[in-house]
């Protein structure tokens, strides 16, 4: 599991994972998810596109984050242009949780237009 950050328009914080997200690593990205909403942005995109694997407790992790960061008045997107991935997230009917876009920029968009709505 390779965990990095970036930032991108408008500040908005990026996580990126890539390997297999499973029980190995979840304590990893918990950490990651939850160090993210300390920063004065609390939104941010979890890019899922270059995992592996994902079994149900990485897909765990990534609902508590969720939760963690909605619970700090943030917002978090997933991009994901990885149809295996995909399907996981289709099967569980999380499609229906998340917002997932294909890029980052499409991600940030999305970001970016919920709060103009607001």
């Amino acid at each position: 599991m390779n965990i990095e950050y970036s930032i991108i328009a408008k500040n908005i914080p990026v996580l990126r994972l890539s390997g297999e997200l499973d029980l190995r690593n979840v304590a990893k990205v918990r950490h990651a998810i939850r160090e993210m909403t300390e920063r004065p942005n609390t939104d941010m995109i979890v890019n899922i596109s270059e995992l592996d694997f994902i079994d149900c407790s990485g897909l765990g992790v990534l609902v508590g984050g969720l939760a963690h960061v909605r619970g700090h008045d943030g917002s978090m997107k997933l991009a994901c242009n990885n149809q295996r991935i995909l399907n996981v997230f289709a099967i569980t009917r999380l499609t229906k949780l998340f917002d997932i876009y294909e890029t980052d920029d499409a991600a940030a968009r999305g970001l970016m237009s919920q709060h103009k709505d607001a």
